[in-house]
């Protein structure tokens, strides 16, 4: 890894005591985009995750939010591979994911599962939910047909499905249930990191705080360690220890939940958190409307990303990107604004 690509923020990563389960240091990945003259020799390239470092422990959930294009899935699938990195270092318990041939890569994917957002385009339909939720135990050939029989129908009951829905296609159930099975094949091989991308943003309200709280459940009773992605705020604050706020391929702040959602200090989780509906009908809360949109990954602004719609804006915010920096302890920040506050 570069000393640029791990620099922004690097301090920000250093867990102490217990080993982090996952250390992403300095992860940036850009993709290239085709000229749009012929003879144009400018090459030009999407930066979706641009100098992203964070740390998970074992046992404990990390959310990442922000606006859609933030570099959220783009993060999660670069994690684990699906998507190689053009910079940057990935520790799983203490390895280098970047260094791992594709057969060691294979074998650390059973440590490593996800949970996608649309339950119907991940399930196979002309798989039966019993070959669903049994692929991953046939692949790594663990144990014989009987018994991986017997581990489908314990997985179908820990999601809260009965064993004869084995034999059912993926279109005869409903949405939450599609995600239960979904979740049912996570955890067939026994994972110690969980991924989900958005794993609850396709579903109706009421059937959401279900899956929810099974994950919490599952989390559990399995010790489990979750990087939850996720828009809503509402359900990273149910869901979460530890945020992360992404805008333009960056991490902007990050903190424990209680920490942020108490006082925020970057302006752009602000004005998040101030869209966030408040069921208290007596209680008001000021909004914040942030101009324009989120700028293109393929020409970021110079400086800070966020300036252009900043309204604490500085002179500084125009010319230097900030650094992540722990403005109170365990809560970083990455604002010269702030940074210039007593």
């Amino acid at each position: 890894m570069s000393k640029e690509s791990g620099s922004r923020g690097s301090e920000a990563v250093q867990a102490t005591g217990e080993r982090p389960l996952l250390q992403v240091s300095g992860l940036k990945k850009y993709f290239p985009v085709r000229a749009k003259h012929l003879f144009s020799r400018k090459k030009e390239r999407i930066r979706a995750v641009d100098g992203v470092s964070f740390f998970i422990q074992p046992g404990e959930t990390f959310s990442l939010v922000g606006e859609s294009g933030s570099g959220k899935s783009t993060t999660a699938r670069v994690i684990l591979r699906l998507l190689e990195p053009t910079a940057g270092e990935i520790l799983f318990e203490g390895k280098n994911l970047g260094l791992l041939s594709t057969e060691e890569m294979r074998l650390a994917r059973r440590e490593m599962q996800m949970i996608f957002q649309d339950p119907y385009a991940s399930l196979n339909p002309r798989m039966t939910v019993g070959e669903i939720v049994g692929e991953p135990l046939a692949i790594f050939n663990a144990g014989d047909s009987s018994q991986r029989a017997r581990r489908v129908s314990e997985l179908l009951a820990t999601v809260g499905l009965a064993s004869q829905h084995a034999k059912r296609y993926p279109h005869e159930f409903s949405g939450g249930q599609r995600q239960r099975i979904g979740i049912a094949r996570t955890l067939a091989l026994n994972p110690k990191l969980i991924i989900g991308d958005e794993p609850v943003s396709a579903l109706d309200v009421s059937i959401q705080s279900q899956v929810l709280n099974l994950m919490k459940d599952l989390q559990e009773e399995f010790k489990l360690t979750y990087l939850f992605i996720s828009h809503n705020l509402g359900v990273v604050e149910f869901i979460s220890d530890r945020i992360g706020v992404m805008y333009l391929g960056t991490i902007v702040e990050m903190a424990a939940k209680e920490s942020l959602f108490r006082k925020p200090l970057h302006p752009y989780t602000q004005a998040l958190l101030s869209a966030v509906p408040v069921p208290d009908p007596s209680h008001h809360r000021e909004r914040i409307l942030l101009p324009g949109d989120i700028p293109s990954p393929s020409a970021p602004p110079s400086g800070c990303r966020f300036h252009t719609r900043c309204r604490d804006c500085q002179e500084v915010c125009r010319r230097e990107p900030p650094d992540l920096y722990e403005a109170e302890p365990g809560h970083y920040v990455a604002c010269h604004s702030r940074a210039s506050r007593p």
